[in-house]
């Protein structure tokens, strides 16, 4: 079943293309889901640094 969460395109340069794959790889992970962990940290520490800003 498809999903239906929003989807977003990302262009990259074709190296950083190559080192996601690798990484990924080592990972044992494809590169959108390792693309997905990496978003998600960041939106996790941008939000701490957020609610550190308004305590």
């Amino acid at each position: 079943m498809p999903s239906s969460k929003p989807r977003i395109t990302l262009r990259l340069d074709e190296e950083d293309i190559e080192f996601l794959d690798y990484w990924a790889n080592k990972e044992f992970l494809t590169v959108p889901q390792l693309t997905r962990v990496l978003v998600k940290r960041a939106i996790a520490k941008q939000r701490k640094l957020e609610q550190e800003k308004s305590a």
